[in-house]
């Protein structure tokens, strides 16, 4: 017999951001950027210390390696994208006429 599949409760705004309200208290937005580039960092770091442990034979599993290479990877391209597109607004409000 074959069984029904259980719709997926969707994801809301207000969920979400409850979530991360409660995971961490981040009162500005300054906070919030301090608290994700700190994330990136600690990625940036946890990649790096993979790779020495990898090198020196301490570890033997190369997918977690790879894996927290790339994770930290993306987080550092994401990083850069989204400080070239606040970069690009704050150019464009700078060009606009009084």
């Amino acid at each position: 017999m074959v069984n029904q599949i259980t719709p997926v409760n969707p994801v809301t705004l207000d969920s979400t951001l409850e979530a991360t309200q409660n995971s961490s208290k981040i009162d500005t937005f300054s906070d919030f950027l301090k608290e994700a580039l700190n994330k990136v960092n600690d990625l940036q770091l946890t990649a790096m210390k993979n790779d020495q442990k990898l090198v020196t034979g301490e570890i033997d599993d190369i997918n977690q390696v790879m894996i927290d290479a790339a994770k930290a990877d993306i987080a550092l391209q994401l990083t850069i994208q989204i400080k070239n597109k606040v970069l690009e607004a704050y150019q464009e409000i700078m060009r606009m006429p009084l």
